[in-house]
């Protein structure tokens, strides 16, 4: 089956896909065009990295900090800071996003209607969005392009449907969008293995450390068997140990799944054959509540 984000959920993402302020991320060499920087900040990537206003989730996930090469400064501007620099100006810093590799650009052929786009903002084939140009956007083109990059880009929708045994409490997340930015897979199972009693787990961006914390407050130990029961954690971790995924168990080979912490990544119900191909180059530790280990 698939799925696709309701008319809820698309709602909050028009609204928190674009983060409030624009970033515009720059090599030394771009300095030397001569841009004019008198309205707005500078900052040197190490700054700008460590601060605690751009490390906030939705600037991270919008942006995909993960992609950006080649930069050595970051400009932090007002949203309609952008409008009021020259046309050539304009599409050099716009180029300059597209050669960074940063988030929040795309094809044009994600947009069904290109006239919705000002010409500025379509560079060599692609679109750069920036705050500003975003709220200028009608709402059906914002959920045109939303649902295109889910299916496109990042998901495509596909998953298992739910068992009849699922829990109560997972019903509501089952093969669902989160509305925010930040749930990632750790939190999904956290919050599962409280039964649900802690629904705010699941929203977190949950981290290593807090997670293995975590597993042994609710008394999960490794297990040592191949065969796995309901309610069983699997990790797949790096040779050094670094979890890079966790799933939660639900018996008859189904898990409650979150691939990755943006709103683009559902939490889903997948098969083992789906979840185990994905992360077959890692390596798989298990954990079950310590009464029922053996």
């Amino acid at each position: 089956m698939k799925i696709k984000p309701g008319k809820k959920v698309l709602l909050s993402w028009m609204d928190c896909y674009v983060p409030e302020k624009d970033l515009f991320f720059l090599s030394k060499e771009h300095l030397d065009y001569e841009l004019d920087f008198t309205d707005v900040l500078l900052m040197p990537k190490e700054e700008f990295y460590n601060h605690s206003t751009y490390r906030q989730v939705n600037y991270v996930n919008g942006y995909e900090y993960w992609n950006i090469m080649n930069v050595d400064y970051v400009i932090i501007a007002h949203k309609e800071w952008i409008e009021t620099i020259p046309e050539d100006k304009k599409r050099f810093l716009l180029n300059a996003q597209v050669q960074s590799g940063r988030g929040l650009v795309f094809p044009v052929t994600f947009v069904h209607d290109l006239a919705e786009i000002p010409a500025s903002y379509v560079i060599d084939g692609d679109v750069i969005l920036q705050r500003y140009m975003w709220e200028k956007l009608n709402k059906s083109c914002k959920e045109q392009i939303l649902t295109t990059l889910v299916y496109e880009w990042w998901d495509k929708g596909e998953c298992e449907k739910p068992p009849e045994s699922l829990p109560d409490f997972l019903k509501p997340y089952a093969n669902s969008f989160a509305s925010s930015q930040g749930a990632n897979c750790l939190a999904a199972v956290l919050f599962a293995i409280s039964k649900g009693k802690q629904d705010w787990f699941i929203y977190e961006w949950v981290h290593q450390k807090t997670f293995l914390e975590k597993l042994k407050q609710y008394d999960y130990e490794e297990l040592l068997t191949d065969e796995l029961h309901h309610g069983d954690v699997v990790l797949w971790t790096e040779e050094n140990g670094v979890i890079q995924h966790a799933a939660y168990h639900l018996g008859e080979e189904l898990y409650f799944n979150k691939d990755g912490q943006t709103i683009f990544n559902p939490w889903k119900i997948l098969s083992k054959e789906q979840l185990y191909k994905e992360w077959e180059h890692l390596t798989i530790v298990k954990y079950r509540p310590c009464n029922e280990v053996f």
